[in-house]
């Protein structure tokens, strides 16, 4: 038996036991309700048969994606990672811990195309995919879970290193204001210019009223940097390189965030308003 952990924070649970049909969207009557705007009412479903877990996708506005591929019929196993839109699913098995193992993709492939979502190719039972997501979550998390797996307090720090070494970011930095004085809690990459901008600052200090996450995208000490705010969380910059993230992105990366920071044992930073 196979059990879905939501990569929220939360540790909420799901199991997916044989014979089970699980519906996965925000409709009062799905088994895993989520919450997010970008997930549909009726985004997928979940079954178990014979031994077999599948994931179909149920004409979703935003899309299923399996190990950072977008699919629409796969078989999944524990250590895959799913996206309902933006809201990340870990694959574990019944008690187990999230595995972080998932396997990427098979040699020679681009993370988008005809397949599985985890790099096996089986043209009489899979569909093509027509998935064009940007390159930042264009293939699978295993890096950034291999980097959480070590038995050390770095999330926050592995998951800047992760955004710049393997999605495409030139720079990356957590930061947040405590009064008047602003912390870089993580740093990698060309990113030193763009914190010593006194409009850095200002911009961490000044908060927003919305709490659902806001990319802002403006320029510091002349790069192109994306701001990404949300609600208890601190201020994640990205300097802009070869991809630059869309609104779903945003949320997932807010989300990874939420994450480092529980397994950091940080508590939430402080109201922003």
């Amino acid at each position: 038996m196979l059990e879905l952990v939501l990569l929220d924070g939360s540790d909420r649970r799901v199991a997916l036991a044989e014979g089970a049909e699980l519906t996965v969207g925000t409709a009062s009557g799905c088994a895993l309700r989520l919450t997010a705007p970008d997930v549909s009412r009726a985004h997928a479903l979940l079954t178990c048969q014979r031994g077999r877990a599948i994931v179909l996708d149920l004409g979703s506005t935003n899309g299923t994606f399996l190990n950072g591929r977008r699919v629409k019929e796969a078989e999944i196993t524990a250590g895959d990672l799913l996206r309902f839109s933006s809201i990340m699913v870990q694959v574990a098995p019944a008690g187990g811990e999230p595995t972080g193992d998932e396997p990427g993709p098979a040699q020679g492939e681009t993370g988008v195309g005809v397949g599985d979502g985890r790099g096996s190719r089986d043209p009489g039972s899979r569909s093509p995919t027509s998935d064009q997501m940007p390159a930042l979550f264009a293939d699978t998390f295993s890096a950034l879970f291999a980097r959480w797996g070590a038995a050390r307090q770095a999330a926050q720090a592995d998951l800047v290193a992760w955004l710049v070494e393997s999605r495409g970011a030139r720079g990356a930095a957590v930061i947040e204001a405590f009064g008047h004085e602003i912390a870089v809690v993580a740093a990698h990459g060309e990113v030193r210019g763009v914190l010593e901008d006194p409009a850095c600052a200002a911009l961490v200090r000044g908060g927003r009223g919305d709490d659902s996450p806001q990319g802002i995208h403006l320029t510091l000490a002349g790069e192109r940097v994306v701001a990404l705010s949300a609600s208890g969380l601190p201020w994640l910059l990205l300097v802009a390189g070869p991809a630059t993230p869309d609104v779903g992105e945003l949320s997932a990366l807010a989300r990874l965030l939420a994450v480092a920071r529980r397994l950091d044992g940080t508590p939430p930073a402080p109201g922003r308003r």
